[in-house]
């Protein structure tokens, strides 16, 4: 009973090995589950509230600038249209 429990401490322990190794270049998965505390920390003090806000503002530009973007491709239309009929005036 004893060697078997050996065996699953040994197996355990070269799972995590191995799982700790696949993260070395990050520093261990030590430095990676710190990481991940210090992240999810730092999203629970952004509010949902605060990023409906911010894409909200973020729409209301975008859609300002394609009213400005239709608007100045009606300006190049109509100087288009100005400019073919002076050069036909002119031939």
């Amino acid at each position: 009973m004893t060697q078997e429990i050996r065996e699953l401490i040994d197996r355990i322990l070269s799972s995590y090995d191995e799982i700790d190794a696949r993260f070395t270049s990050a520093g261990g998965l030590g430095s990676i589950l710190s990481l991940y505390e210090q992240v999810r920390r730092e999203l629970e003090r952004v509010s949902f509230q605060e990023l409906d806000r911010m894409t909200g503002e973020i729409k209301n530009v975008i859609e300002a600038l394609l009213t400005i973007d239709y608007e100045l491709r009606k300006v190049q239309n109509l100087k288009l249209v100005f400019e073919s009929r002076g050069n036909q005036g002119s031939q």
